[in-house]
């Protein structure tokens, strides 16, 4: 049965709830994952991100977890605890197929565990403190019963109240039990009617953050110089706590519209002030007689940063369909990836798995410069360009999620990192153009003349100079910088113009090694 996402309860539960049999569910039996993209993701920033400690990257992104239990319910009322759901839930998206009987009521526990509290859920209860003098290195251990915590621990030994870190002992306090209400992971409750006892298998499904998936691309040229290989690799990252073992994945590509609503429960946090009492107001004397100052440094404190990654894992594999790694399939207007084996997506880890494998990719390389009519200027490097059409007869036809593009080049025997690009997410029978910087060996300098105006349009006649020193001949595409503006034309050319494909004019001169150029236009635009 579908449980309505505004079902969720926050309310305390009467006390007849505490009378009905509770049911823990432990943990799923498998889980598959959904990674979404809600604008595009650089993985290397994403990386550089994951080491601040102020970052909430378990707050961002979106997967749909979608696990299978397996549960043994007994007749008439119960309440079920799914216990290791994904420390992202989002609560009032869960959705519960498979139980015989209603649901009336769920509750979603976030308490989780720490310094913090364990101290404020264990006010009353006794513990031990244990006390170690720093210069002889003996323990003692003692009984003491937490009497506050909000503000600072407070505990009492022998019938005085001391502050923790008061001693000037190094001291740590041990619980013998986790309180009541708390734990490392949330916990989803339902509260359920089952006509008969019995086991069953029931889905449960949930939106999540703290999953983020980006794509990132190798192109290695071929000593031809004409075609290149490319090789595309999918980054899972799990900035979350939970871990997801031996699960089917997938991704989507295409940016996810979201709102305000997919975003996780914030768990209750129980902070505390670790630092000493001032010392004519502290009662009792601790060990060693005369109260010494605070410790540098409070041995119990609460840190709540972004988790750190702990560990990133490079993965392949063998398993091929048409040259493809992943399975690529449509979801209504986006595409989904298939990892074609299960894998481990561990908590706070990356992951990378190649999904796309093309050899013989056709290309062309070329070199542009943007030329502005108004002023003129000496010699300035033009972009290096690789431009490829996404299509069959070219080595691709396959829609390409955007991101990074490393470019790898022989030289020597050796394959050499020689830049690198972006594109944007690109469709099949697209062009995708990759700009690596700027190109050496080749100068361009152009001279600008402002001639009579027509009206209210202005024109230029322009004169460009393009010279290569490079050993071999080269294109260089001349782009007018005002190309885009209202009514521009070009009114005369010593070369044919031609249409990019971004559906601008511009010239492409080809320029013999040691030798140069020249290229005369006369534009006009505005009105």
């Amino acid at each position: 049965m579908l449980i309505a996402a505004g079902t969720t309860v926050l309310a305390v539960w009467p006390a007849l709830a505490l009378a009905q049999q509770q049911v823990i569910s432990s943990a799923p039996e498998r889980a598959g994952v959904v990674v979404y993209r809600d604008r595009p993701v650089n993985t290397a920033e994403l990386l550089e991100r994951s080491g601040r400690t102020w970052e909430r990257l378990d707050r961002e992104g979106l997967a749909l977890i979608v696990e299978t239990r397996t549960l043994d319910l007994p007749a008439g009322d119960s309440v079920v605890q799914f216990r290791g759901v994904a420390t992202g839930i989002v609560t009032q998206t869960a959705t519960l197929e498979g139980l015989p009987g209603r649901v009336s009521e769920r509750n979603t526990e976030f308490n989780l565990l720490s310094p913090g509290s364990i101290l404020e859920h264990s006010v009353g209860e006794v513990v031990s403190v244990v006390r170690t003098n720093p210069v002889t290195g003996e323990q003692i251990r003692r009984p003491a019963i937490v009497r506050a915590a909000a503000g600072g621990a407070v505990l009492e030994i022998d019938g005085r109240l001391e502050a923790l870190d008061c001693s000037g002992l190094t001291e740590r306090i041990i619980f013998d039990r986790v309180p009541e209400g708390l734990g490392d992971q949330p916990v989803l409750s339902v509260r359920t009617t089952t006509p008969a006892a019995g086991r069953y298998t029931v889905t449960l499904a949930y939106l999540a953050t703290g999953l983020q998936w980006s794509a990132d691309y190798v192109a290695t040229i071929h000593p031809n110089g004409r075609t290149l290989s490319l090789t595309g690799w999918i980054t899972l990252a799990n900035f979350g706590g939970t871990g997801f073992p031996d699960a089917p994945v997938q991704v989507v590509a295409g940016n996810l519209n979201r709102d305000d609503d997919t975003v996780p429960v914030d768990p209750d946090r129980h902070q505390i002030s670790p630092s000493c009492w001032p010392q004519d107001r502290t009662t009792g004397v601790p060990f060693g007689g005369a109260i010494p100052p605070p410790p540098a440094h409070p041995t119990l404190s609460v840190a709540l940063h972004a988790p750190m990654l702990d560990e990133i894992v490079v993965t392949g594999s063998r398993v091929r369909r048409d040259n493809l790694v992943a399975i690529q399939g449509d979801l209504g207007d986006y595409k989904i990836y298939t990892l074609p084996t299960r894998t481990d997506v561990r908590a706070r880890q990356t992951k990378q798995v190649r999904f796309l494998e093309q050899d013989n990719v056709r290309f062309t390389r070329i070199y542009r410069a943007t030329l502005s009519s108004s002023d003129s200027s000496d010699d300035h490097a033009p972009q290096r360009l690789l431009r490829l059409r996404n299509r069959t007869r070219d080595g691709l036809g396959l829609p390409l999620p955007g991101g990074g593009v490393a470019l790898m080049e022989r030289h020597g025997g050796a394959s050499l990192f020689t830049g690198e690009a972006r594109f944007d997410d690109r469709p099949v029978d697209l062009p995708v153009e990759l700009e690596f910087g700027q190109a050496s060996d080749l100068a361009v300098s152009h001279e600008t003349r402002q001639l009579e105006p027509t009206g209210d349009r202005v024109r230029y006649s322009v004169t460009v100079t393009v010279r290569n020193d490079k050993p071999e001949a080269v294109e260089v595409e001349l782009a007018p910088e005002e190309s885009q503006w209202r009514n521009f034309r070009i009114l005369q050319s010593s070369e044919p113009s031609v249409v990019t494909d971004a559906g601008t004019p511009a010239w492409r001169l080809s320029v013999p090694s040691g030798q140069a150029r020249e290229l005369t236009y006369t534009v006009e635009f505005g009105g």
